[in-house]
């Protein structure tokens, strides 16, 4: 079993912990609550931090020549200084951090499709964009994991982003560490990860720890930049299913024809979208299990804790054959 590291998660201060939206309510998220018990959330609510309270009229974003504002139509109070200075405030006081999780259509914390209109009240939506908070936080930590909570519900996009938040996690216990073997072990556990995400700058990587004149200090820097390069999008389904098969191929040695075929086919089923990856990893671990090998396997096959692996199927025990009284 994996020892996982204990994430840092910017989380919006609304989603399940405290009612500062700005109608008071808590908003249900069920990846928050999911991760509570494994990582450490760092709260924040932009709005509520500068003083409007709860609850408060609403505020929007408005362009004028050229200028983006942050306005509270009802009352006309221009808070954009206000905002800003905050922003400030929170990015100095950030120490550590892996990840983000903000509420979604906030004209503050929203990361994508935030309305911003050519004026304070009765006027059109002129473009879409970022939160005011939000979009100088993606300016200090560009390619990080960063995520919407309406977005995670989606299986994907939560896999990506989890995998991508204790990828960054288990990197920051490295930088910490500053030491060549340190790095060398980070990248030998997470090198079928890695090959499946990408092949060529996972080669950049390795060619990096090979230098033991280059200053250390200065080879975390480059392996931390080409990391966010690396994991700045999914791996694509032909990658995971070379990297599994490259896997399989350590992992063979002793098994009859029969088990090689069976896995053949599982990955030919996979690559025909018959069934999900998770279905030949699964088999992986058995092998892995069955090897005794462990380096380089983990974090491919258990990137983050199973306790975060979504319900199969949301509607397993609904009884669909239930006579509707009419």
């Amino acid at each position: 079993m994996r020892n996982f590291p204990r994430p840092i998660v910017v989380v919006s201060r609304c989603l399940e912990f405290d009612k500062v939206r700005y109608d008071g309510q808590v908003i249900h998220s069920k990846i928050v609550k999911d991760l509570q018990p494994f990582v450490d959330f760092i709260k924040v609510c932009p709005e509520y931090e500068i003083g409007l309270g709860v609850p408060r009229d609403p505020i929007r974003i408005v362009r004028r020549n050229g200028d983006y504002r942050l306005i509270q139509p009802k009352t006309g109070e221009d808070i954009t200084e206000k905002m800003n200075a905050f922003t400030q405030f929170f990015i100095n006081s950030l120490k550590e951090v892996d990840g983000f999780i903000f509420k979604s259509k906030s004209p503050t914390i929203g990361l994508r499709n935030i309305k911003v209109y050519s004026g304070e009240a009765n006027a059109p939506v002129v473009e879409r964009g970022t939160g005011f908070f939000a979009g100088k936080i993606l300016e200090k930590y560009p390619d990080y994991p960063f995520e919407e909570e309406d977005r995670l519900r989606n299986r994907k996009i939560r896999h990506h982003f989890l995998t991508h938040l204790y990828t960054f996690a288990d990197f920051r216990r490295v930088k910490k560490d500053k030491s060549l073997e340190t790095v060398q072990n980070f990248l030998d556990r997470n090198k079928f990860l890695f090959l499946s995400y990408n092949k060529d700058i996972q080669k950049k990587m390795l060619e990096l720890v090979k230098d033991d004149r280059k200053p250390i200090d200065n080879i975390i820097e480059e392996v931390e930049s080409l990391l966010k390069q690396l994991m700045a999008k999914p791996p694509a389904f032909k990658e995971n299913a070379e990297a599994a098969r490259l896997m399989f191929n350590y992992l063979s040695e002793g098994l009859s024809d029969i088990e090689k075929q069976f896995f053949e086919a599982l990955l030919t089923r996979y690559e025909q979208n018959k069934i999900c990856f998770s279905s030949v990893t699964e088999v992986l671990k058995l092998y892995s299990m069955r090897a005794g090998m462990e380096s380089g396997y983990h974090t491919f096959l258990e990137p983050y804790p199973d306790a975060l692996i979504p319900e199969a199927d949301e509607d397993r025990d609904k009884n669909f054959w239930k006579q509707e009284l009419i």
